[in-house]
């Protein structure tokens, strides 16, 4: 891909709207729009100031006017990309914007790649991998705890903590180095306490950011909680009362439910896809088998499972089946419909019961239903949110990366408590070297790149 021609695209959604935005960069960004744009005050290109906006109408090759635009220069280095950028805020009609680009490609413009402008930006060092990363979730971002999560990562929180661990491990390596090449003078470099000592808090960083990955990548990507349970015990009645609509059916026949209903939430800032299936339960009924056999399968794959009981019922087999294939570390046992009383076999069960965590609610009466939200929360986040004083990783490819970069700093740690020579020790450090820097991008290897870039939109 080149990166010194200048490229176009819409960046706002190509769909009817009261406003949409057509960037271009490159170093002859503001040659074309002046060939394009005609301003209602008279300017002079060269003087003309960066970040202002500047109204006017963009005209086509016979100079008939095509929109009443507003204009927005931003000068090198000083923009998105580090390039001239110009951005043309037109009426938000897919044909305008179309027509806008169009015009631009006619000047000499090249229709950009996706994610081409953020990749602009990456290569020119406004951007790290990192803060790349954070761009994308922050465009595709479905709650609030993911929003901050996003914005910390763009400001650089991340890249600053791993570029502090990458300075002591250069400094180190430095060291080391330096120990080798003056090995005829018998000069040493490497003082392997001090080297441990600058070692150790990297470790430690590392360390802190793989523990919290986990909860890094729910806090992006959100959860997906699945509600199983026989039929009638009140899934739906639960799916309704946390969306607060009457979004599936309530009725009091069994198997009413026979495809899974799929929703989003937030739940106390968290991104949740629920999934109400169908009652599980021993039946003959050929379309109601294939409902459950989704609910299965949704319950495998999902983060956290709701298994509901009803509480003024005694535990029927077909619960106890379910208790019995429930794994208790992602599952949290809905005792509903406490509004109806409670069974003395379920009272039981519920004062021996020492392996599930459990709430008691009444979905229809609107109980508990907080309780169970924060319930929800601190089980798939695992305790307190660290968003405003940690640094996190959000995705597998950090969390990979940051394993492997921990991994080598722990050799080179080995190494020096067991007084492996300077030459060895030099390799482990280049190691760790590299792998560190694979977190910002700064080793990342192309084909990973094109990747991570490809997944942008075209405009962005």
């Amino acid at each position: 891909m080149k990166i010194d021609d200048t490229i176009v695209a819409i960046a706002t959604a190509l769909a009817p709207s009261g406003l949409g935005v057509v960037r271009v960069s490159g170093k002859q960004a503001l040659e074309f729009a002046s060939s394009l744009f005609r301003p209602t005050q008279s300017i002079r290109w060269q003087e003309a100031s960066s970040h202002r906006l500047y109204h006017g109408w963009i005209h086509d090759e016979q100079s008939s006017p095509v929109d009443e635009v507003l204009l927005t220069l931003m000068r090198a280095p000083s923009s998105y990309t580090t390039e001239d950028v110009i951005e043309v805020q037109c009426h938000g009609s897919p044909m305008v914007l179309e027509t806008v680009v169009r015009l631009f490609l006619n000047q000499g413009a090249r229709l950009a790649e996706p994610g081409e402008f953020t990749q602009r930006a990456f290569y020119y060092g406004r951007m790290d991998l990192t803060q790349v990363e954070a761009v994308a979730d922050i465009i595709h971002t479905q709650s609030s705890l993911g929003l901050k999560t996003a914005v910390n990562q763009l400001r650089g929180n991340l890249y600053h903590t791993i570029m502090q661990v990458k300075k002591e491990v250069s400094a180190v390596a430095a060291l080391v180095e330096a120990t080798i090449d003056f090995t005829e003078e018998e000069e040493i470099f490497t003082d392997r306490e001090d080297c441990l000592l600058r070692l150790t808090p990297c470790i430690e960083t590392l360390s802190r950011l793989v523990a919290t990955a986990d909860q890094g990548k729910r806090l992006r990507s959100g959860i997906e909680i699945a509600f199983v349970g026989r039929p009638n015990v009140g899934k739906s009645s639960l799916l309704n009362a946390l969306l607060q609509e009457e979004r599936a059916i309530v009725t009091n026949i069994p198997g009413t439910t026979r495809d899974l209903i799929e929703e989003t939430i937030q739940i106390q800032g968290l991104a949740a896809r629920i999934i109400d299936t169908a009652g599980i339960r021993h039946t003959k009924d050929e379309v109601e088998s294939v409902g459950i056999q989704r609910s299965r399968n949704a319950w495998e794959q999902a983060d956290l499972v709701l298994l509901l009981l009803e509480s003024s019922q005694q535990l029927s087999e077909e619960d106890e089946e379910l208790l019995r294939y429930t794994n208790p570390e992602n599952t949290i046992i809905v005792i509903n419909k406490m509004d109806l009383g409670q069974s003395n076999e379920m009272e039981q069960w519920i004062n021996t019961n020492s392996t599930f965590d459990s709430i008691e609610i009444s979905a229809k009466e609107h109980q508990g239903i907080e309780a169970l939200k924060t319930m929800i929360f601190q089980k798939v986040i695992g305790g307190e949110v660290l968003i405003q004083e940690e640094t996190q990783i959000t995705n597998l490819r950090q969390q990979q990366a940051v394993e492997k970069a921990l991994s080598a700093l722990q050799q080179v740690k080995h190494g020096l408590e067991n007084e492996l020579e300077e030459e060895l020790l030099a390799v482990d450090l280049r190691s760790a070297l590299h792998e560190v820097g694979d977190i910002v991008g700064q080793t990342t290897a192309d084909d990973l790149l094109n990747q991570i870039f490809s997944e942008f939109c075209i405009g962005k």
